[in-house]
């Protein structure tokens, strides 16, 4: 099991045999640290962890699906794969909430293919048994991912000309900051699928800067404080997207940004529906998440020019 870094210090071979148990839906998950391959100054610097789930008592169809070699083993790939993921975001939940550590980079989990094909994985094997007999293997047939692995598609491999494209960045002077870098940090959210997060702190970004923009129109064309101040209610998310933004760009500027309006305003909806409960992240599609955090990117690179 994948453990964000962290360091563990003052563990006896005790501890290590002791495991966290957390009670998900129909498996127990027993969460282990293990013993450390190297120490530094007593302590271990990149720990690696182990998951046993127990079902108890489990389905017929569940060992079945364990015991076959064929295209019967995915029942059982999906069940551990599934738990797996359950387990993995409790236990980081933990570690944020009811530990000491505050600097936690969450990595993971992966999906199911990453799951049982992962060529980076410590220890891929899978074991399992039935009370006390004998561990067996459990190599399931899952689908085999299409195309390259993501981590070597084009838009992943730095090439000499993309290395030149980054002095040349430099040398412009267009290293991001600020909002901007946030939101470059949100569109890496959107690859590992944390679609919820990603609509709704894209949207927010976008919402503050938009506001910030507003304001600064109004002021140039002559709103006094006090209007600007009975008005701040009319100045939505909406409003500033949709009505005073429009009026503000030359028809050159709106022919450029009218794609990206569009799309951030398509993810301020999505916003909208996840802050009241009208859709859950399961329905979201990524490719119109991942759409609208480029047109914020597009679009808060925009509205810096206008606010320097």
């Amino acid at each position: 099991m994948r453990f964000p870094p962290f360091g563990a210090a003052k563990w006896t071979t005790g501890d290590h045999q002791r495991p966290l148990r957390i009670q998900l839906s129909m498996v127990t998950a027993l969460v282990y640290l293990d013993s450390p391959l190297h120490l530094h100054k007593g302590i271990d610097v990149f720990p690696r962890g182990r998951l046993e789930l127990i079902w108890d008592l489990a389905p017929t169809d569940l060992v079945r699906s364990l015991r076959s070699n064929g295209s019967g083993s995915i029942l059982a790939a999906k069940a551990i794969h599934g738990a797996y993921v359950d387990a993995h975001k409790r236990f980081h939940a933990l570690l944020m909430s009811a530990s000491p550590i505050r600097n936690i980079l969450t990595i993971g989990p992966e999906s199911l293919v990453e799951f049982y094909t992962q060529p980076l994985r410590i220890d891929p094997a899978i074991d399992w048994k039935i009370d006390s007999q004998p561990y067996e293997s459990f190599v399931p047939r899952v689908p085999k991912p299409r195309g390259r692995n993501p981590l070597y598609t084009s838009n992943q491999l730095m090439t000499p000309a993309r290395w030149a494209a980054l002095q040349k960045a430099i040398d412009a002077g267009g290293i991001p900051d600020g909002e901007l870098l946030e939101l470059y940090r949100i569109r890496s959210k959107v690859r590992w699928h944390e679609l919820r997060v990603a609509a709704i702190e894209a949207s927010i970004i976008s919402e503050s800067l938009l506001r910030a923009y507003g304001l600064e129109v109004l002021r140039q064309a002559g709103f006094s404080n006090n209007k600007i101040k009975k008005l701040k209610d009319e100045l939505t998310f909406n409003n500033l997207l949709n009505v005073v933004l429009p009026l503000s760009l030359t028809k050159g500027e709106m022919r450029k940004m009218k794609s990206h309006i569009e799309s951030v305003d398509t993810l301020r909806s999505i916003r909208n529906d996840l802050v009241h409960g009208n859709i859950s992240e399961s329905e979201l599609d990524e490719g119109v998440i991942e759409k609208g955090v480029e047109s914020a990117i597009r679009l808060v690179r925009f509205l810096r020019t206008r606010l320097l």
